[in-house]
């Protein structure tokens, strides 16, 4: 079975597909729509057959400002085999943002390659591949790079939320799918105060609560319902991390990053907060997850940087399993 990974990001897997990269392929497969993954997709629109995703994947490209014809878009639920030539292609889920997806392509002989894709909660809520060849995303691929206090963080969070709220509205700063699991999270928790969204962000969530997030009264920032609700003052507002920096006093602040490893949650001011809430697996998680899979070679991806050829070393040193790190230099 046929695989590499290029240096611009794009994984072959068999002999028609590219995965989250663009390569002169005639499926383009997109496991989820975060900048890192989408790259060149313009390209792949103009020159691939199809372009592969899960629905609400395809949907949330849309809002992004990706034209897919009609004809060239393929939504495939996940656990779906399509049949392309004499290769087969499934979409098994992946805990990361909504709508995520890992990658199993399957030849005429039985043989396999599966990618990972970004995931958290390995054996969770993300199905462990146990394809011939795994190929798994190495993002935070070096030893210090645990959560210790990965279980808490959630509730944590929901915690100071919650207590915010009592002296005034609060902002949470994160990127497309995380804004949506972090109102998921403060939902389940217990937090009963108004969601305000406004532009992209209001168009994402749509997507997410149609395909099942449990989300309950989000109003966009623009309808009658919303004023009113920001002159009482009491409400949770979400904003794109980008803008964590433009931040106001007025409000308490939180910003979710995957880069926070020493505390839960770290003051950057007397009114902003980082909050350690990532969607991605940490070291321990991938270990688990390359452990538990029966997989006899497992393949690092270096295409999006990441700890890729020190994941590798400690692979074959300590899980006695056989891994190589691509690409190569």
């Amino acid at each position: 079975m046929f695989f590499d990974i290029k240096k611009s990001g794009a994984i072959l897997l068999g002999n028609n597909f590219t995965v989250d990269g663009h390569y002169e392929r005639n499926f383009r497969v997109v496991t989820h729509f975060h900048a890192d993954h989408i790259l060149q997709l313009n390209k792949s629109i103009s020159t691939c057959i199809g372009i592969i995703s899960t629905p609400p994947t395809l949907e949330v490209l849309s809002v992004l400002g990706y034209e897919i014809p009609k004809k060239k878009a393929m939504g495939i639920s996940y656990g779906v085999k399509i049949a392309i030539e004499d290769e087969k292609i499934e979409l098994v889920q992946a805990d990361h943002v909504f709508g995520a997806a890992q990658v199993v392509v399957t030849n005429s002989n039985g043989e396999s390659v599966g990618y990972s894709g970004d995931f958290k909660n390995p054996g969770k809520g993300t199905p462990i591949l146990n394809t011939d060849v795994l190929i798994v995303d190495t993002t935070y691929g070096k030893p210090g790079f645990r959560r210790k206090f990965r279980d808490e963080v959630e509730i944590l969070f929901s915690d100071y939320v919650n207590d915010s709220l009592i002296y005034g509205p609060v902002r949470v700063y994160a990127y497309y799918g995380k804004i949506q699991e972090a109102m998921k999270i403060l939902r389940r928790n217990g937090i009963s105060a108004p969601f305000i969204v406004d532009g992209k962000i209001k168009e994402v969530t749509d997507i997410a609560i149609k395909y099942g997030l449990e989300i309950k009264d989000v109003f966009s920032a623009k309808s009658p319902e919303a004023k009113d609700i920001i002159k009482d003052g009491w409400y949770v507002e979400f904003k794109h991390f980008h803008e964590f920096k433009n931040r106001d006093s007025k409000f308490t602040n939180f910003a979710l990053s995957g880069w926070e490893f020493s505390s839960p949650i770290r003051d950057v001011d007397n009114k902003s907060k980082i909050v350690a809430l990532s969607d991605h697996a940490d070291f321990d998680e991938l270990v688990y997850y390359v452990d538990s899979s029966s997989a006899s070679l497992i393949v690092t991806d270096g295409g999006r940087k990441g700890y890729y050829k020190e994941f590798a070393e400690y692979v074959n040193r300590y899980l006695n399993k056989k891994a190589i790190s691509l690409p190569k230099d």
